[in-house]
């Protein structure tokens, strides 16, 4: 997976393997207390990918927000409009209401479009702060690998280590 990112001017192209269709939550954010080693390595990759995930779900909420927000104004501006030309009242479905501004936020209530984006809006903020809290989760199994890990030599590591699946990552050790 590429996401292009700008810093300033100068765009800048990221490239990670991503996760595969299905994510095992429980897995990684639990310890594998047999490859301790395997996770200390792979855990700031695991915290960095989803911490992209995190990024593009924040991303989405903003959008469905702004696009709720701006057929908010739309609408509002329209009825503000119509209530200007028609003697302070705009009209729904026939019936004539007085402007103010909770007539506007009731009728805006009963659109159903503004309820569609509200809907979108909300499925949004839940998949941000689901990945929120796993981002959460792995930075705790981050602290506590490093609470729990001694320093050691490059030959004792590579003696530790075990080969396997870590953090959706696949481990191989060296041949010597």
């Amino acid at each position: 997976m590429e996401i292009l990112v700008h810093f300033g001017a100068t765009p800048v192209t990221l490239i990670t393997n991503g996760f595969e269709d299905t994510i095992d939550i429980d897995k990684l954010t639990s310890i594998d207390y047999t490859n301790l080693f395997g996770e200390a390595v792979t855990v700031s990759a695991l915290l960095n990918k989803v911490g992209m995930l995190r990024a593009e779900a924040e991303k989405d909420m903003s959008e469905k927000k702004l696009y709720r927000d701006i057929y908010e104004a739309d609408v509002k501006k329209k009825w503000r409009w119509e209530a200007n030309r028609g003697s302070g009242k705009f009209s729904i479905e026939g019936c004539e209401i007085k402007l103010s501004e909770k007539a506007l936020d009731e009728a805006l209530l009963l659109d159903e479009t503004y309820q569609k984006l509200s809907l979108e809006y909300i499925q949004a903020q839940k998949n941000f702060s689901q990945l929120d809290s796993l981002n959460w989760a792995i930075q705790d199994k981050s602290k506590k690998l490093n609470n729990l890990l001694k320093p050691i030599t490059p030959q004792e590591f590579l003696q530790e280590l075990v080969e396997g699946e870590v953090n959706s990552f696949f481990i191989k050790k060296p041949k010597f």
